[in-house]
């Protein structure tokens, strides 16, 4: 890569792959060995500040996250509820003021405490894992066994910044210190080091999704590979199974796919002619039109029922309720946008409020406009396997914000719609922050833009430093 692009690597080095290097691009070297002996340590121990910093309960829906492993524990997956530890959740989030003052559980109640919010609608690969994981220390107190899953959720964390600093050295193998930058970016964002911290299903579902680009990278460069293969279904198949968020991740893994076994540049109207008749054959296999209007077809019926939760039919009709969507699009995209970053816990925790805000938010502006100007740039100096990683980040990072509007629908006329949160975004934090960097350094004249991505670099710095601020001062300075 030449010293001013992070995505850019000489024509003459990407033409010409090294037999040797393909075959060893999952190996490390003694150099990169090194670099893990220090860089895991790091990312475990600053993730396991936010876990002993944050009282327990306190992350976004925990207590159902907890309670959905604990029944499985003592009883299996489809057990009724057991009471007796719902109430010792209850106390304990009691005892750590989750409540506002005055509000008490009820314990004597033959019934579970009411406790938010219940996890059980999710699939249970996530909470098998937990539950194997506390099961030994059941009779332990809970809190006990919170800090043993968040403990499980710091070191999957420590995988993730692992995963991205690999992405880096696969898709910019000339600038290894990017590579570094990019994994720091990744583990010190302030929203995204919180929820990584937490007893939650998302944890899994994001190291899974870090795995499976892993995955996407290694076969757009190197071609179809059987790592590259495993990484990329693996990853996609664990992250669809814990939680149905991660669908759209097909879409980058038929993609990456399709580039492996085809590594010549394509036409756009082929992308164009074949999309649309993927599309028309998966409607036509999908609905059917009768006299009754469009219904799902059975296998998809099925699987609306039992895994996605929604009625397609009315899904997509409300899409055409343009008037009364947009407003509420607006407004998810300031609440979504400013989730992603600098809000912890369950949302309530501003990181430098409003400075953090708007600085993200001018950030995200200019690496657009920083996208835009480089695209014609890239095309003409880019090897192709690049140009084909940023397009398949801008495909993820749009299929992220579609299908978190898409939460909105469908719209009834009489209610509020719940406005989804940064969270969901998370399974496509590594793309995004990947045109983040590239979009921000277009920016830059020529003789900056080799430093441009460490600047960047020092804002997410001081934010993670204002993030453990803000905790501290919200948990232990009220």
């Amino acid at each position: 890569m030449t010293q001013t692009e992070i995505v850019v690597a000489p024509p003459q080095q990407a033409v010409s792959e090294q037999p040797q290097r393909k075959q060893r691009f999952l190996a490390l070297s003694g150099a990169e060995r090194r670099v893990i002996s220090w860089l895991a340590p790091l990312a475990l121990i600053h993730t396991l500040i936010y876990v002993f910093l944050v009282l327990p309960w306190q992350h976004y829906d925990e207590p159902g996250h907890f309670l959905y492993a604990a029944y499985i524990v003592r009883g299996g997956i489809t057990a009724p509820d057991d009471v007796a530890v719902a109430r010792e959740v209850a106390d304990s989030m009691y005892r750590h003021d989750f409540w506002p003052p005055g509000v008490r559980p009820d314990l004597l109640s033959p019934r579970p405490p009411g406790i938010p919010t219940d996890q059980r609608h999710h699939p249970p690969l996530y909470y098998s894992i937990i539950a194997t994981l506390i099961g030994p220390f059941r009779y332990m107190p809970v809190e006990y066994q919170l800090y043993l899953g968040r403990v499980f959720s710091a070191f999957l964390m420590m995988l993730t910044v692992i995963a991205v600093w690999r992405i880096g050295l696969t898709m910019a193998p000339d600038e290894p210190q990017m590579a570094l930058v990019l994994a720091a970016l990744v583990a010190g964002t302030p929203a995204f080091v919180d929820l990584m911290s937490a007893l939650n299903s998302d944890v899994l579902m994001n190291f899974a999704a870090a795995t499976a680009f892993l995955g996407f990278a290694i076969l757009i460069r190197h071609g179809w590979c059987g790592s590259g293969v495993l990484l990329a279904v693996l990853g996609t198949g664990v992250a669809i199974l814990t939680k149905r968020t991660a669908i759209p991740l097909l879409a980058p893994l038929l993609l990456s796919l399709v580039w492996s076994m085809y590594r010549r540049p394509v036409r756009w109207w082929v992308y164009l002619v074949g999309g649309s008749l993927c599309t028309g054959a998966l409607l036509m296999i999908s609905f059917t039109l009768d006299t009754d209007g469009l219904r799902t077809r059975p296998w998809l019926a099925a699987l609306e029922r039992d895994y996605l939760r929604m009625n397609i039919v009315a899904w997509l009709q409300s899409w055409l309720n343009w008037e009364r969507a947009w407003p509420w699009y607006v407004r998810t995209v300031e609440i979504a946008h400013t989730h992603f970053w600098v809000r912890l816990a369950w949302g309530h925790i501003p990181v430098w409020h409003p400075i953090g805000d708007r600085l993200f938010a001018g950030l995200s502006i200019a690496a657009m406009i920083g996208l835009l100007r480089g695209m014609q740039q890239w095309s003409a100096i880019l090897p192709h396997w690049q140009q084909r990683w940023l397009w398949l980040c801008a495909i993820a990072v749009g299929l992220a914000w579609f299908t978190l509007l898409g939460r909105l629908h469908p719209l009834d006329e009489q209610e509020i719609p719940y406005i989804p949160r940064g969270r969901y975004l998370f399974w496509a934090i590594v793309p995004t922050i990947w045109l983040l960097a590239a979009g921000w350094q277009q920016l830059w004249p020529a003789r900056w833009q080799h430093l441009t991505p460490y600047l960047l670099l020092a804002i997410i710095t001081v934010f993670d430093m204002a993030a453990l601020v803000a905790l501290v001062m919200f948990y232990y300075l009220r």
